[in-house]
């Protein structure tokens, strides 16, 4: 479709980024490197969505999935206790149902031992990544070398991690497991019902995820990216191309990338694709700063709650809520953990300063989609669930050399759209 002569020209470039977030974003900087043009295209901007509201954990151990043998009993108790993470939104619930029970299957030992090959193929990669996109873009004083705490207030949850910890052992993830005095030698706040602890040493944190998101996409622009801030409502092909429908006129690119998280698949659909990919909404509380509290991302494992140090204070994030889109966040489910954010870190003063909730896109096997649409220059990177912070960096690379012909850095296989059939 031609503009007239009284209307502006469509906007046009070489590939159209779906998604402003840590993956689209990282993708386009790759891109850039290959001489070629590229558009953003978001409704809300750089980091709008969940790469501002996570809990800033650059997770290179975490290897294990969502769903791990035993899930459906763990499940059950969640549900029946208020503060515990997992929670459901009853009034969408058909719209997840069939996802749920992909999610369950997933949780089979013969299943969960080649995802947690990928996940740790994808996270062992994605420290590299980071450190040398804050390099480039003069922005590593965002990221720190504070490893990632895990924290037990009860022996028996401690125990049953032995087997999580066998097979981190197994896959070389380098940690460290801590008594409670050298937990208090490393976190000098933490509440005195912790005993035992493991540090993830080679995982990072992000002082301000929201911050090094914007910084890269000022790096962008200023490298001949375009943005639109839009709305993005179908893509099609058009002539040799593609055309992508927003808000505020059409977009035409020789290639896509869907990287628009849990509203992704929304776009695939007209290509024949419907991904398993649904929003599980997590939330964050701010509270003031204070340097002194806390000094790295610190999951307690019991509540699946993390409190980390950020530029602009001290966030908590928690709540696995399975939703639909366009569905009113639920703040009382994180407004009733204040009380255990203060039991993990009592330093914790002053009253919450703001409140945040965001859609993770997440998959039934806990793993991203980086693949190709069969027979089109369309290309996706969603599903990344609680890792998309990890994830992102390597995941733009990884597309970019699959969009160039080259070899990938680590094998695609376990990230393929055809694993679901």
């Amino acid at each position: 479709m031609s503009a007239s002569p009284s209307s502006p020209s469509p906007m046009a470039a070489d590939v159209a980024v779906i998604g402003s977030g840590i993956v689209g974003l990282s993708t386009a900087h790759h891109l850039l490197d290959r001489g070629l043009s590229c558009v953003l295209i978001d409704a809300k901007g750089p980091a709008g969505e969940t790469s501002f509201g996570n809990a800033g954990s650059i997770s290179v151990g975490n290897v294990m999935p969502q769903s791990t043998p035993g899930i459906v009993t763990k499940a059950l108790r969640m549900l029946a206790n208020p503060l515990a993470p997992l929670k459901l939104d009853w009034g969408v619930s058909p719209s997840y149902a069939r996802w749920l029970l992909q999610f369950l299957n997933q949780g089979r030992l013969q299943h969960v031992l080649p995802i947690i090959d990928a996940l740790g193929a994808i996270n062992t990669a994605s420290r590299s990544a980071w450190l040398e996109l804050g390099e480039r873009i003069h922005a590593s004083e965002l990221i720190a070398h504070t490893g990632y705490l895990h924290v037990y207030s009860e022996e028996a949850t401690f125990a049953k991690g032995e087997w999580e910890r066998g097979l981190m052992r197994e896959r070389g993830v380098v940690f460290d497991v801590l008594d409670a005095a050298q937990l208090r030698d490393l976190e000098p706040g933490i509440g005195s019902g912790f005993r035992r602890a493991v540090f993830q040493r080679e995982s990072l944190a992000m002082r301000d995820p929201g911050a090094f998101c914007r910084r890269l996409f000022d790096d962008l622009v200023a490298r001949g990216a375009t943005s639109l801030i839009a709305r993005v409502s179908g893509v099609a092909r058009q002539g040799g191309g593609y055309r992508i429908d927003t808000d505020l006129g059409p977009v035409h690119a020789g290639r896509v990338v869907v990287a628009a998280g849990a509203w992704s698949n929304a776009l695939l659909r007209p290509f024949g694709l419907k991904i398993p990919v649904i929003p599980a909404r997590g939330y964050h509380l701010m509270y003031p700063q204070a340097q002194t509290v806390v000094r790295r991302p610190t999951l307690w494992a019991e509540r699946y709650m993390v409190v980390s140090p950020m530029q602009e204070g001290i966030r908590m994030t928690s709540i696995k809520e399975l939703t639909a889109l366009g569905r009113d966040p639920h703040y009382a489910l994180i407004r009733r953990l204040d009380p255990e954010a203060r039991t993990l870190f009592p330093g914790i003063a002053g009253e919450p300063v703001s409140e945040w909730a965001g859609n993770r896109p997440c998959t039934p096997d806990s793993l991203p989609i980086i693949d190709r649409v069969p027979g089109e220059d369309v290309f996706v990177a969603t599903g990344h669930g609680h890792l998309g912070l990890t994830q992102g960096p390597v995941t733009g690379k990884l597309l970019d050399q699959m969009m160039a012909g080259e070899a990938t850095e680590i094998p695609l296989a376990p990230y393929a759209l055809a694993r679901f059939g």
